[in-house]
């Protein structure tokens, strides 16, 4: 009995292992693409393309949890972040994708975690963010989370589970002479 669990576990050890892959030079080059029109959407205020930036599946998960379609969600979001960022002067954003770390959940599905840096200034105030973003592969395309808020990550793990037990480092905001 024991040979048996003993075949098994390795059996399920080198399965998982087989399912692990890297991320292709390709898709390190779509990755960059992403970020750099995530950035200049950023800094352009072009909120069409920066909620483009979120994954599909979470948008409807978050739709479907508000009862609405994920139009209307996409709409509802593009105005929170335009009300959001009226008073919130973006001064300088940047993802640092030379220090990003590639990682793998444990069922081998690839992940980056891409450290961002926001500079902003609000009521005279200026603020620094640094907080890491969470870059994922759904259906070919690299999507762009943030996930420096509780929340934000619950839904991420709810949709994708094979990220529940991934650790997200902690964001930092702090304020700047």
């Amino acid at each position: 009995m024991k040979a048996l669990f003993l075949s098994v576990f390795l059996a399920l050890c080198f399965w998982q292992g087989a399912s692990a892959r890297e991320i292709t030079a390709e898709e390190k080059a779509d990755l960059q693409a992403q970020i750099a029109r995530f950035e200049t959407a950023l800094k352009q205020g072009d909120f069409d393309l920066v909620g483009a930036s979120v994954p599909p599946k979470v948008l409807q998960h978050i739709a479907t949890k508000a009862g609405v379609d994920v139009t209307t969600l996409r709409s509802a979001m593009q105005t929170q972040m335009q009300i959001a960022l009226a008073s919130v002067k973006f001064l300088d954003f940047d993802m640092d994708v030379d220090k990003a770390a590639y990682k793998q959940a444990p069922d081998g599905t690839p992940y980056v975690l891409v450290p961002s840096r926001s500079l902003m200034e609000t009521q005279g105030q200026k603020i620094e963010a640094r907080t890491s973003t969470l870059a994922l592969i759904d259906d070919g395309k690299w999507y762009l989370v943030r996930i420096d808020d509780a929340q934000q990550i619950n839904i991420v793990r709810e949709v994708y589970p094979s990220l529940a037990t991934a650790t997200f480092p902690t964001g930092t905001m702090t304020p700047v002479e």
